[in-house]
């Protein structure tokens, strides 16, 4: 996949770069994370300067949450995500919904996001997008409930999913789900399709199923 700028201005266009940059370095930087939540790893533009990691204190229910957290002040345009990877075979044709409770504190811009992969003409294409850049959690914020409704397009290969932070602060996710809904929910996003002229490459670590999304998984090696 083509490898694009990611120093656009707002979260679609960061979020849009960075996942059409193909996740090469997605393994290479969860080693940059301190016990993430099983299944989910870190990536971004300053994964350096950001923490991935299974909250054994903080929860919207059961024991644990996933948080992201700056390392100390950031500026305003450095970010980073949590990123799980699906396999979209049994998702095409359906519209989903991707539903989490977040949680902020002190942080300038955070909520979930998901990208639907794919493949057109044997290219890689990016079949839509969603950052909930019109929900946001701003500041700091209780627990609050954050939609993504995507229709994913019988050409979907691979469904990317997780929380976003950018600048400063902490965001905390929790019971998350990936569901069918009708076709009375409308979509949260009015869908973005980009086409490259770049070979589809499958990333490793691809799930066929949503995996731990209440966090409750203790990392391995790791007792509760």
């Amino acid at each position: 996949m083509a490898e694009m700028n990611l120093r656009g201005k707002g979260w679609k266009r960061r979020t849009s770069a960075l996942l059409l940059v193909g996740l090469v370095g997605i393994v290479a930087t969860a080693e940059l994370t301190a016990q993430p939540p099983e299944a989910w790893l870190l990536t971004g533009q300053d994964t350096a300067h950001y923490r991935l990691s299974r909250d054994d204190e903080v929860a919207y229910a059961g024991e644990a949450s996933m948080r992201l957290a700056a390392r100390g002040n950031r500026r305003n345009s450095q970010w980073a995500v949590s990123v799980q990877m699906v396999d979209a075979t049994a998702y095409r044709g359906k519209r989903m919904r991707l539903r989490g409770y977040l949680r902020g504190e002190e942080v300038r811009s955070g909520g979930l996001w998901l990208r639907v992969d794919g493949i057109i003409d044997g290219n890689y294409a990016m079949l839509a997008l969603d950052n909930a850049e019109d929900r946001r959690v701003e500041g700091t914020q209780d627990w609050a409930i954050q939609d993504i409704v995507v229709d994913v397009p019988p050409e979907s290969v691979t469904i990317l999913f997780g929380a976003m932070i950018t600048g400063d602060g902490k965001i905390w996710v929790d019971e998350m789900s990936f569901d069918e809904v009708s076709a009375d929910e409308a979509p949260t996003s009015d869908g973005e399709r980009q086409l490259t002229d770049s070979p589809y490459t499958r990333p490793t670590g691809v799930f066929g199923i949503p995996t731990n999304l209440d966090f409750e998984k203790t990392p391995p090696g790791r007792d509760r």
